[in-house]
């Protein structure tokens, strides 16, 4: 009898349980799905955000790009034009699929095998899009000493190294307060889809 049962028990052990691989019904029910995604909307509004910005800016650049008076300054405008359509195509594409499938049919492992890809996806293109920054902020300097005006400033010898100075350590120190503070909401996002799952 008690072989009997200890084998029943090795069998169940064995046997994948649905309670563990599948996600829990009724807690997916008690966290609604606005809930779980108002964490990742922390990501994806200002993602959306400076898409536009980004847009509006490439647009501004075409409208005034008969300012551009040298071949140098029309170069940094069509590589600054290409950059900033670039960059929210990046952009968008890092938080199409950031958002995990909630279906309460799938395995628990599945779902956050799914959720770390995603996450490295969405880190990579992140980083990529802080590199191609770099460049975006030579060619903004460059040409904001045409399409704004020639003046004793931008005439200045020193307009370019103060610009570039500026510019970069204002760049370096956004965008990693930027990357931590999205990974930490990445972190809880995946905090929150354990314990859904749980």
């Amino acid at each position: 009898m008690e072989l009997d049962e200890l084998k029943d028990n090795w069998d169940k052990l064995k046997a994948p349980s649905t309670t563990n691989q599948n996600i829990n019904i009724s807690n997916l029910n008690k966290m609604s799905k606005a809930t779980f995604n108002s964490k990742l909307y922390r990501i994806i509004m200002p993602e959306i955000t400076g898409s536009v910005v980004c847009i509006a800016s490439a647009i501004f650049i075409v409208i005034y790009f008969g300012r551009l008076d040298k071949p140098v300054y029309q170069a940094a405008g069509i590589l600054g034009i290409l950059l900033l359509l670039i960059l929210p195509v990046i952009s968008l594409m890092s938080i199409k699929n950031l958002s995990p499938d909630l279906n309460p049919g799938k395995p628990y492992i599945e779902t956050l095998q799914d959720f770390a890809k995603q996450k490295i996806h969405f880190c990579k293109l992140q980083k990529l899009n802080i590199t191609l920054s770099y460049l975006l902020l030579v060619t903004v300097v460059l040409l904001s000493t045409r399409l704004f005006g020639r003046n004793t400033l931008t005439d200045s010898k020193y307009f370019f190294v103060f610009a570039f100075t500026f510019g970069y350590c204002f760049l370096l120190v956004f965008s990693k307060l930027v990357f931590k503070s999205y990974n930490k909401t990445i972190r809880q996002t995946e905090d929150m889809l354990k314990e859904i799952m749980d």
